[in-house]
């Protein structure tokens, strides 16, 4: 074979080498920055008269800005974890000394881009009127995302 059949059969066989591998890692970077992430936009508390036992009701406007869906799958009050899931307007705390949230117990999944709106109810017990609380979501993937929010 000649000098010039074996350079184009070596800068073919690199091109394509070059091209497989840009390819790969283009997939696996892809794959690796997908993620969701919560966003708090709204947040914002009034006192509660619809839920037993419950004085205070946080109203929480959350958005996934991030490019792949995510699960919100727990919720914090001061670092405790609530009480009760999928508390409902009309509904009921066990006690006064309890927290409870209307997400259900399964979670809320955010798909990219998508809105929702929840509550995180306090009960009587817990806190008085000018207290400061952090309420913390957290992702089945390790997401944490906080607000501090002061009880009016």
């Amino acid at each position: 074979m000649s000098p010039a059949v074996t350079n184009t059969i070596l800068v073919a066989v690199a091109i394509t080498l070059s091209v497989g591998a840009s390819y790969w890692l283009m997939g696996v970077s892809t794959q690796s920055t997908s993620f969701g992430i919560i966003e708090i936009k709204t947040a914002y508390n009034r006192l509660e008269n619809n839920v037993t036992n419950a004085r205070w009701k946080i109203v929480l406007g959350v958005k996934n800005t991030g490019s792949d869906a995510v699960t919100i799958s727990e919720v914090s009050v001061n670092g405790v974890p609530v009480n009760v899931y999928g508390v409902s307007t009309g509904g009921s705390l066990p006690d006064a000394s309890c927290t409870g949230t209307s997400i259900s117990s399964s979670g809320l999944t955010l798909t990219s881009g998508e809105r929702a709106t929840f509550y995180v109810w306090i009960g009587s017990d817990i806190m008085g009127s000018g207290t400061s609380c952090e309420v913390k979501l957290h992702g089945e993937a390790g997401m944490v995302c906080m607000r501090l929010i002061k009880l009016v």
